[in-house]
């Protein structure tokens, strides 16, 4: 383990002419600062004083003009802090709080934490939780046996980690009247059994079947588990966030949590306009006039999703499925209605920020953007598409020409057991092999920016950053890559976490890079990741995180 911090408090003092130093409240030296600013790239040292940043240079030069507190690094990195530019905070709190299954690796590792989470409960009320992996289960499709046989007298109901699938037991099914005679919802699947019964697995918007039933939040809940995500985010370096979809219940608990002063993060909510799971459209929470108002909580962006996901099937696909279901999955709302959205939101001055899986979904997506400025011409709006897990290749050019952020979850580009597993049965190796084509979209001149997805998949940018640089799985366990021609470079990716998911939150002239006038978002980490091999930057810890020059991660001792 290396060495902590070295922490003094010095004068500094401007050496042979007599002129006093200036004070400071933090000054951090002796680094390996990577300022992402393209005319000064590298320093040594970085001055703050009420959250600015003063000064960034060598430590001669910094040192000898500046006072104050002093963190010596060691040749520790300095980053602005990260980005995450597609993230549900709410909901990851939330499921710390509940049955947290997202560590199981087999099904009979996630029926343990299941029959764990039972026994801590009272004997009546529901178990409600989630995070399994639905490559745990043929077909991505667990039976409501297995938690049946855990406790058959408790109603369960258990969201899956990618958001899309939920697994339900006979109890919960019974509650919701989900029987052989209940037909699939709208934009929704039961899946079912031989004989036709519920099998246990809901997806899309079946999950809503259930989901309203479930015992609600309150609004401490929703409270705690903003905390919760935030102190969390804040560990792993994280200053800046967008929430993918925020209904008016979280709005408050955003406000609660800022009025509390717990809020260490900028925070841009996306509210839903087009329905999916258990948001519903909500067009009320856009404020476009946040934006430029320097706030650390703005809600000028519209979420839309366009489709659903290959797991169940639903993603919305330009050539068929293969095996005996074919089709081409669902488009959430017609293209014609979703274009004429975009083009109201546009007009309105709103970011459009999309949900879109497959290559139908996506093209669909910027043939909504292209329409919005063809009709309003051209915005500072600065639409994103989220996941973009298949994009046809004559999709690609066209990002850079419509001025579309590609925003990657990079952590899901290896060949874990969802692309093997899943998607390579349903959609053939040629497809396959082009998943996730974050190097050809920078090669075509896209702007690349990244998120997590979290609790879909890990909060750790440093995890996603070694995944996007290797295309391989980060903990070892699954060999081979994933399109290793699709693999980026660690500036590229460093960008996407900062200074491209800044601009994408309009706040480039806040943060995301390191140079004076700028807030003092940073993050120091324990290794130079230019020094090591690729392969090792998920491990590398996160030994410190400042928002607006105040340390947030450790956090300071509560007298």
């Amino acid at each position: 383990m290396r060495s902590p911090l070295v922490f003094l408090a010095v004068a500094a003092w401007l050496s042979g002419c007599g002129q006093a130093p200036q004070p400071a409240d933090l000054i951090l030296s002796a680094g390996r600062v990577y300022t992402l600013d393209e005319s000064k790239p590298w320093a040594e040292t970085v001055a703050i004083r009420d959250g600015r940043i003063v000064a960034v240079g060598n430590d001669d030069e910094v040192l000898s003009h500046f006072r104050g507190q002093v963190f010596e690094l060691g040749g520790r990195m300095v980053l602005p802090g990260f980005h995450d530019v597609h993230v549900h905070p709410m909901y990851g709190g939330i499921q710390l709080m509940q049955c947290d299954l997202s560590g199981a690796d087999s099904a009979a590792a996630l029926t343990a934490l299941v029959a764990a989470c039972d026994a801590a409960l009272p004997e009546d009320g529901w178990l409600v939780g989630g995070g399994w992996e639905l490559s745990l289960f043929a077909d991505a499709n667990p039976s409501k046996a297995l938690l049946d046989e855990v406790n058959a007298d408790r109603p369960m109901f258990l969201r899956g980690a990618d958001g899309h699938s939920s697994w339900a037991n006979s109890k919960a099914l019974a509650m919701a009247g989900i029987d052989a005679q209940t037909p699939n919802p709208p934009q929704g699947v039961i899946e079912r059994d031989r004989n036709g019964a519920p099998s246990g697995t809901l997806r899309e918007s079946a999950q809503g079947l259930v989901e309203a039933i479930v015992p609600p939040l309150t609004a401490d809940d929703r409270l705690e588990a903003t905390r919760r995500a935030v102190a969390l985010a804040n560990e792993f370096g994280i200053t800046s966030m967008i929430d993918a979809a925020t209904t008016a219940d979280e709005w408050a608990a955003w406000q609660g949590l800022e009025a509390a002063g717990g809020l260490s993060a900028r925070v841009v909510l996306s509210a839903p306009v087009s329905s999916a799971l258990k948001w519903a459209p909500d067009e009320s929470l856009i404020r476009t006039e946040d934006r430029g108002s320097g706030q650390r909580l703005r809600r000028d962006a519209a979420k839309l999703f366009v489709d659903g996901v290959l797991e169940g099937e639903t993603a919305a696909l330009l050539q068929p499925y293969l095996g005996e279901g074919g089709g081409t999955g669902m488009l959430v709302i017609p293209a014609d209605e979703l274009a004429a959205r975009v083009v109201a939101l546009d007009a309105r001055g709103a970011q459009a920020h999309f949900h879109a899986i497959g290559d139908r979904a996506v093209r669909v997506a910027l043939d909504a953007i292209e329409r919005a400025i063809d009709r309003n011409g051209p915005s500072d709006n600065r639409h994103h598409i989220s996941h973009l897990q298949l994009v046809d290749p004559a999709d690609y050019p066209r990002f850079a020409a419509l001025g579309v952020t590609a925003n990657f979850q990079a952590l899901w580009a290896y060949p874990d057991a969802y692309i093997t597993d899943i998607n390579l049965p349903a959609l053939g190796p040629e497809r396959v092999e082009g998943m996730y084509p974050i190097g050809s979209l920078e090669r075509s001149g896209a702007r690349i920016a990244a998120g997590s997805d979290w609790p879909v998949s890990s909060l750790n940018p440093l995890v996603a950053i070694e995944t996007a640089l290797t295309r391989q799985d980060p903990s070892g366990k699954i060999q081979g890559a994933l399109n290793a021609s699709e693999a980026v470079s660690l500036d590229t990716m460093l960008r996407a976490y900062t200074a491209n998911g800044a601009w994408l939150m309009h706040q480039e002239d806040e943060t995301g890079v390191i140079k004076p006038g700028m807030a003092a978002d940073l993050v120091v980490l324990e290794k130079d990741l230019f020094s090591i091999a690729a392969r090792e930057i998920g491990e590398v810890e996160v030994t410190m995180t400042l928002f607006d020059g105040r340390i947030v991660h450790p956090r300071p001792l509560q007298p």
